[in-house]
């Protein structure tokens, strides 16, 4: 990653683990992907969103690429 590139969120979800199947997935798209919130307290009625997220540059590609790929982000949780 550029130093002066920024972060945008491709995905969220609830769930640490469903976030690292998400990451690898993009990674496994040639993305260089990163889970933020992960270590987030997950009480009932208190979830803090986990975000998935790229490159502001790859956003585009990422999302494209995850809506092709849907079947294996599912299939891993």
């Amino acid at each position: 990653m550029n130093d002066d590139s920024t972060l945008e969120t491709v995905a969220t979800t609830n769930f640490p683990a469903q976030a690292e199947v998400i990451r690898s997935v993009l990674e496994s798209g040639g993305f260089e992907a990163f889970v933020v919130n992960s270590n987030a307290p997950t009480y009932v009625g208190l979830v803090e969103s986990v975000r998935v997220m790229v490159e502001s540059s790859q956003v585009e590609d990422a999302r494209k690429f995850l809506a092709e790929n849907q079947e294996a982000v599912a299939s891993e949780e």
